[in-house]
């Protein structure tokens, strides 16, 4: 199988997770990835000073480096900055994630980078975009969280506490989101555009976008929209979370159909009938806005006599999307190998971009590397006499 980025080559000077996971997606689509690291620590999420029996290896590492080079450069020196740039000479892209204005203090800025490579595409990552009085400040997800609103928009209620969402959720979506500018720029090069290519990507302007929908009702409105908690954002009484005598089960019994069939499922149905269902409506029609107090506490009823297990056998057949709660483990021995899954051969813990080659072989890539394990080879590699680049993506 051909990948589309073949023969392309990423410098990558990103650490932690929004701008791995970029440069990630860019190695699955078969790009060549030089990750430069500092001396001894390497990217924070090696953890070596905390865990050296794992030899820098933890199983957050290694989800986003499969496949990468790892080189040692000192970029404080004024050897590691010319090493650097010996390799940037070699690269299509070239990606960094240090606050704004510290690339350029490394004299890796995006000047001196094409002044070396013209036709490079150069992607900053950064917490607040790479101007404006906010851009210094530094940034982690759940302080993006707490800044963007998502934080407030977790709970049920208004005197509930903000929660984060569980996992680094503007991390992630800020590295997709770089991944997929990188990509723009590189249609851009091969529709033969020579103009010089700066990105400036964000995990604020990556939150919002996450958030489209609330954020849409609130510029229309000027207010916060209310937090739905558990339930469906249609807001029909059939599409929540409800506790049952054996766990919780999530259902989206939107329409009226989907209603009327839960509430048969759950022997209950009257409940899809007058006063607490117009008459009237089709079965496709959504249930926005009916659901009440009232109602609500005759569905909670129903559902704490029901099993979960077999109550989501049962929707799921009459066509109402439901899910018992897992938690990830469950999911991942149980329901995940049932699926054609996006793992990668090669690097066990790791899966690949949320999408497949249908009818091609899945993706393979070599376990992440030790630090500074390709140092030697890929500098020695960086000359200008050894690159021959003749055109973007190809050597």
């Amino acid at each position: 199988m051909m990948l589309p980025l073949e023969g392309f080559r990423v410098l990558d000077l990103t650490h932690v997770l929004a701008g791995p996971c970029a440069t990630h997606h860019l190695r699955c689509l078969g790009a060549e990835v030089i990750k430069i690291e500092r001396p001894e620590s390497g990217d924070p999420m090696r953890a070596l000073g905390v865990q050296p029996q794992l030899r820098g290896l933890p199983p957050g590492f290694r989800a986003l480096n499969a496949g990468k080079k790892s080189v040692v450069i000192d970029l404080a020196t004024t050897e590691g900055r010319e090493a650097a740039l010996r390799l940037a000479a070699t690269a299509d892209i070239f990606v960094e994630n240090f606050r704004p204005g510290v690339a350029k203090r490394f004299g890796l800025g995006p000047e001196a980078v094409r002044a070396v490579r013209p036709d490079i595409i150069y992607c900053s990552i950064s917490g607040w975009g790479q101007s404006g009085p906010h851009s210094s400040r530094g940034a982690y997800d759940h302080v993006v969280q707490a800044a963007t609103g998502m934080m407030a928009l977790q709970g049920s209620g208004a005197d509930d506490p903000p929660v984060k969402v569980g996992f680094p959720v503007i991390d992630i979506a800020t590295g997709i989101s770089a991944a997929e500018a990188i990509l723009a720029a590189v249609v851009r090069r091969l529709r033969g555009d020579t103009a010089p290519i700066t990105l400036d990507v964000s995990m604020v302007d990556s939150a919002l976008a996450l958030m489209s929908g609330p954020a849409a009702a609130t510029f229309e409105s000027g207010e916060a929209p209310d937090r739905v908690g558990n339930r469906g954002f249609v807001g029909s009484p059939g599409a929540e979370t409800f506790a049952t005598a054996d766990g919780h089960i999530s259902v989206a019994a939107n329409t009226k159909g989907q209603f009327a069939t839960l509430c048969r499922l759950l022997g209950k149905p009257e409940l899809a009938r007058p006063p607490h269902v117009p008459e009237g409506l089709s079965d496709g029609s959504f249930l926005a806005g009916l659901a009440t107090d009232a109602l609500r506490a005759e569905l909670v009823a129903a559902f704490a006599a029901s099993d979960a297990a077999a109550l989501e056998t049962e929707l799921n057949a009459a066509g109402v999307p439901a899910a018992r709660v897992r938690d990830l483990g469950e999911f991942l021995r149980d329901v995940y190998p049932r699926t054609e899954g996006i793992g990668i051969a090669g690097e066990p813990v790791a899966v690949g971009p949320a999408f497949r080659w249908m009818g091609e072989e899945k993706l393979s890539l070599p376990p992440a590397p030790l630090l500074g394990a390709d140092t030697d080879t890929s500098i020695a590699a960086g000359t200008p006499s050894a690159a021959r680049v003749t055109s973007m993506g190809r050597r």
